[in-house]
């Protein structure tokens, strides 16, 4: 039997659905396909688009890894598990395990695999957490040290001799500034480095990351062996550590290796050269976020992985867009009972960035067609009647200008006829009411004014799917309103309350009630400084109002990429037009209530997410937006049961549980783009990447350049608007660790202009190391 015969009997006995490269992954809950099989020269690759490792899913299929192969493996030893790690939260509830397994997979020595608290692998949408985290907390808040160590092995070691110890999962390099805020409070901060490359590198970027927070940090590395495991087995204690800088140095780089970057700019030093090794810079990219949780999505997620897959674009895209269809076709006709006194509306705001060659006008029509197709039939029935009642005002509005016109100039016996005729037409005018507008359920790029006139003729209520992100530059007030920023619209029709619309020399028009739901898909520039430029979008809670998603780009870009299936995109239109028949087209607003288990699951997740938003909290930092997104997720939910049931008035304990654990994507996603808003770490260092991508596009990467130079190249830019702002961008490149400046040749009673200083490469510009920014 071929191996991929012998996989896919074993996909299909596990009760797999599939076929050809697509199934569900058997090592996750997975209600869309998201596992590809392909059958190669040797045997057959699996890859699980969720994250699951292919370790586990041949575990899950009772198989091994040499069955993955037509010939057989030599035989070697089959790994175990030596050791678990648990991470809990602040209440020491278990949200994951990481195991060591000796040996490793693939020729390893160990490996490391990550698991749910029911032992089941794969830890997608789960909360990451620091090691230890319940002591390390008191430490902090007692204002105490805490020492910060590469793995969990060593933290145990170390907790073992009386230390409060910390690390974070997935080792070197994966190091965020979530963990950071949990080490606010503390005195002291000591790195314990491991004595490698990678170890260097890690310390740096850890030391880097708490110094930025304001939190005093030292690095350290063992006296003896590599980590600080051998170090303690060696007979050595904590006093015994050595600071970093006491090590043999390279005088080509005299930043420390637990240099932190722009918060220490002393002792920088290009005055020594030599043709010796570097010290490792501090990493410059930021830090990889969580892929979006499609199986939460349900039966939506066979659409959303179908069409991301035929476009080649992140689910992201997709996803967000088809959730603001959704939203759209709710149209505001069902709300939420959370409790007693508070109701959410089903209006969702989605932003998601992608650069303008990842395809965001193709993924909003994919998944706004069917809304667009539902949109020309309601035009057209719709018509006849429009046209006739618009005609009918016509009519009767000349015929009361002509009776009024006869009472003013009819003598005093024909008066009262006549102003009788006048009064019936104003009473039939009343009737008729404004003249009628066509059904419109979206709407693109547009301004407030005219969005706001668009709600009122669709009774306050709209849709809007847009690529360009002009919506965020009319708020500024970059078109019209004396370039200030116009907010209240959008305020209002998030959580549904009224608003009016004044007019010039004719009546304010008023919509008691307001709906809109957006799904943007808009390139970094358009919101890159956005808070920083208008910071009373923030203030205002317009940021807060949005859910975000950054997805990196797709690595996949061929001519032959799959269709979507025709049934996977006929179930979809069914259910979006059924949600126009049967929710968007009544009139009635009807409530939704949770069922009495997911009204439980909830609270216990407000209160317990209550305590991250307070000051000390992870999520302090943007506190007006995690205090919305308990009310966003609950909006999903209410979106994701009326797709596939619109008569559904409940949300189910399931739903809830299954949304609830899109937290920690969206509040990844939420810090990442708040920081390019910001310009805070991505939009600094984006200068910073700029340049070493430059660098490393040269003829020869690793010659030495001048700040001429890279003016020349890069001016132009964004940030590049003069040659003084190149300085600093390279002065800062020097303190990172990437350049060094050359001395510069005496000049001392020569005329003429100063040379252009210059500066030598690390070595990394030209040869980057495996697994490096």
């Amino acid at each position: 039997m071929s191996a991929y015969a012998r996989v896919t009997e074993a996909l299909q006995a596990a009760g797999s659905k599939g076929r050809g490269t697509a199934w569900q992954c058997v090592a996750h809950e997975d209600r869309s396909p998201s596992l590809s099989v392909t059958n190669g020269n040797k045997g057959v690759m699996l890859n699980c688009h969720a994250g699951c490792a292919t370790e586990d899913v041949v575990t899950a299929l009772g198989l091994t890894m040499a069955d993955l192969f037509d010939e057989p493996l030599p035989q070697r030893e089959r790994p175990r598990v030596v050791a678990e790690y648990p991470y809990t939260d602040e209440h020491g509830e278990v949200l994951f395990l990481v195991r060591r397994l000796e040996p490793g997979y693939d020729g390893e020595r160990k490996t490391f695999r990550q698991f749910r608290p029911d032992g089941k692998p794969g830890v997608s949408g789960i909360r990451r957490v620091l090691y230890r985290l319940p002591e390390v907390l008191r430490e902090a808040q007692a204002g105490g040290t805490v020492l910060v160590v590469e793995g969990e092995k060593d933290a145990d070691n170390l907790a073992a001799v009386g230390a409060v110890v910390t690390c974070n999962v997935g080792g070197a390099g994966k190091w965020s500034s979530d963990y950071t805020a949990a080490l606010r409070g503390a005195a002291e901060v000591v790195v314990i480095s491991d004595r490698d490359d990678p170890g260097r590198k890690h310390a740096a970027a850890v030391a880097a990351s708490v110094s930025s927070a304001g939190i005093p940090v030292r690095v350290l590395e063992p006296a003896a062996g590599k980590d600080v495991s051998d170090h303690l087995a060696a007979g050595l204690g904590y006093e015994d550590l050595v600071p970093q800088e006491s090590r043999p140095t390279n005088p080509r780089n005299t930043v420390p290796a637990q240099h932190a970057g722009p918060d220490n700019r002393s002792g920088i030093s290009g005055t020594q050269i030599a043709d010796t090794e570097w010290d490792a810079p501090v990493p410059l990219d930021s830090p990889t976020l969580p892929p979006f949780p499609v199986d939460v999505l349900g039966e939506l997620g066979e659409f959303v992985t179908a069409a991301a897959e035929s476009l080649q674009v992140p689910v992201d895209l997709v996803a967000f867009a088809a959730l603001a269809t959704i939203s759209t076709a709710t149209g505001g006709r069902r709300r939420v009972q959370v409790k007693a006194d508070w109701q959410e509306s089903t209006a969702l705001y989605l932003a998601a960035l992608a650069d303008s060659s990842e395809k965001k006008t193709p993924a909003l029509n994919a998944a706004a067609a069917p809304l667009r197709a539902v949109e020309d039939e309601l035009i057209e029935i719709a018509r006849p009647e429009v046209e006739a009642t618009a005609q009918e005002i016509r009519i009767t509005t000349a015929r009361m200008s002509k009776a009024e016109q006869n009472a003013a100039n009819a003598p005093a016996d024909k008066r009262t006829e006549a102003e009788a005729d006048a009064e019936a037409a104003r009473v039939k005018l009343v009737e008729l009411g404004d003249s009628p507008e066509l059904p419109r359920l979206l709407v693109r790029d547009i301004t407030l004014e005219a969005l706001a006139k668009r709600m009122y003729e669709q009774g306050g209520r709209i849709g809007s799917l847009a690529s360009e992100g002009g919506l965020f530059k009319v708020a500024a007030g970059l078109y019209g309103n004396n370039g200030k920023a116009n907010t209240d619209l959008l305020l209002e029709a998030y959580t549904g309350g009224p608003y009016t619309i004044d007019r010039t020399g004719r009546a304010s028009a008023r919509m008691s009630h307001t709906f809109l739901a957006l799904g943007l898909i808009v390139q970094p520039g358009i919101i890159s400084g956005l808070e920083k430029q208008n910071p009373e979008f923030r203030q205002s809670g317009l940021l807060g109002r949005f859910l975000y998603a950054k997805p990196g780009p797709t690595d996949v870009d061929t001519f032959d990429s799959p269709p979507i299936p025709p049934h996977v995109s006929s179930a979809y239109d069914s259910r979006i037009r059924d949600l126009v028949k049967r929710v968007w087209s009544t009139q009635d607003v009807l409530t939704m209530e949770l069922s009495s288990p997911a009204r439980q699951a909830f609270g216990e997740f407000y209160n317990a997410f209550a305590q991250r938003r307070k000051p000390g909290g992870d999520l302090h930092e943007i506190a007006d937006w995690a205090g919305k997104l308990r009310g966003q997720l609950i909006r999903i939910a209410a979106c994701l049961a009326l797709y596939e049931d619109p008569g559904a008035r409940e949300i189910s304990h399931g739903r809830i549980t299954s949304v609830l654990t899109m937290a920690p994507f969206f509040i990844a996603h939420a810090r990442a783009v708040f920081d390019l808003m910001g310009k805070n770490r991505e939009g600094a260092t984006k200068p910073l990447r700029d340049v070493v991508a430059w660098l490393r596009g040269r003829s020869d990467p690793a010659a030495v350049f001048s700040a001429r130079d890279a003016w020349q190249a890069l001016k132009g830019r964004e940030w590049a608007t003069e040659m003084d702002v190149m300085n600093d961008v390279l002065l800062q490149l020097e303190e990172y660790g990437w350049i060094a400046l050359v001395p510069p040749p005496d000049t001392a009673g020569r005329r003429g202009r100063k040379p252009s200083p210059k500066f030598d490469v690390h070595p990394w510009i030209a040869s980057p190391p495996k697994e490096t920014p």
